[in-house]
């Protein structure tokens, strides 16, 4: 039972590896990034996708800080910061990730999708991540790097003043479905000298504090309170579509 599973699982990644472009020989890996915990739990399986994640998050940041660094040389270290972390971010991760159609590839176990887990930010963003770390396992930087850069193209690219509009547009539009209400930020403290200044935020619902976030200007600390709220919220991009 426990080998037909792992052949399911096998076959499954393999499909996956030829539709993304990725060598052969990551097969193994990439079946494991797709497994949820739930999925371990369920099946008593050995692994999850958890440790890959943990590789992926690191790989990921030193990937995407390089690709801006050189993309623009006039941008200060505060933008530069400002643009990794919403393109990091679960939810603009989990926007590639459904680009990508992971929803559709990850191994949840049954409750968890029958909660609609394929399609939870955490879980999408955690799967390429994953991904991300299975490739340098299996063939090293390089590979890892190429796949960042060719499925986040797009993100990389994405001009300064769009950055924390999506995840906040996301929070907005669901609670205008939920209840007719928008979310209000507020900066609430502020620490750090003037070129490396950390704001933090609140974000409220019908006047009732939902989560809080912190980055380098006003604008990255409301996209990462209102990414805390969807996370605290289980708000998914199936919801508000």
């Amino acid at each position: 039972m426990v080998s037909q599973a792992a052949d399911s699982t096998l076959a499954h990644a393999s499909q996956l590896a030829v539709r993304l472009g990725i060598p052969a020989g990551a097969e193994e890996l990439i079946g494991l990034a797709l497994t949820h915990p739930s999925r371990r739990h369920q099946s008593g399986a050995h692994e999850d996708n958890e440790r890959l994640e943990f590789l992926g998050d690191a790989l990921l940041g030193a990937v995407v800080s390089a690709a801006l660094y050189q993309a623009d040389p006039s941008a200060s270290e505060g933008d530069l910061s400002e643009r990794r972390a919403s393109i990091v971010s679960r939810i603009g991760l989990a926007d590639v990730a459904q680009r990508m159609r992971l929803d559709d590839a990850l191994l949840l176990g049954e409750g968890e999708a029958q909660r609609g887990g394929a399609q939870r930010p955490a879980a999408l963003a955690a799967a390429l991540e994953a991904i991300i770390g299975a490739l340098y396992l299996s063939h090293g930087y390089q590979e890892a790097e190429r796949f960042v850069l060719t499925h986040l193209a797009q993100e990389i690219a994405t001009p300064r003043a769009s950055i924390g509009k999506g995840i906040k547009t996301m929070l907005q539009e669901w609670t205008q479905a939920k209840n007719g209400s928008l979310p209000r930020y507020d900066i609430i403290a502020t620490s750090g000298p003037e070129h490396e200044r950390v704001y933090e935020c609140a974000v409220r619902i019908d006047g009732n504090e939902i989560a809080r976030g912190s980055g380098p200007s006003r604008r990255a600390a409301e996209a990462a309170a209102a990414e805390a709220a969807i996370d605290l919220l289980g708000v998914t991009n199936e919801a508000v579509r």
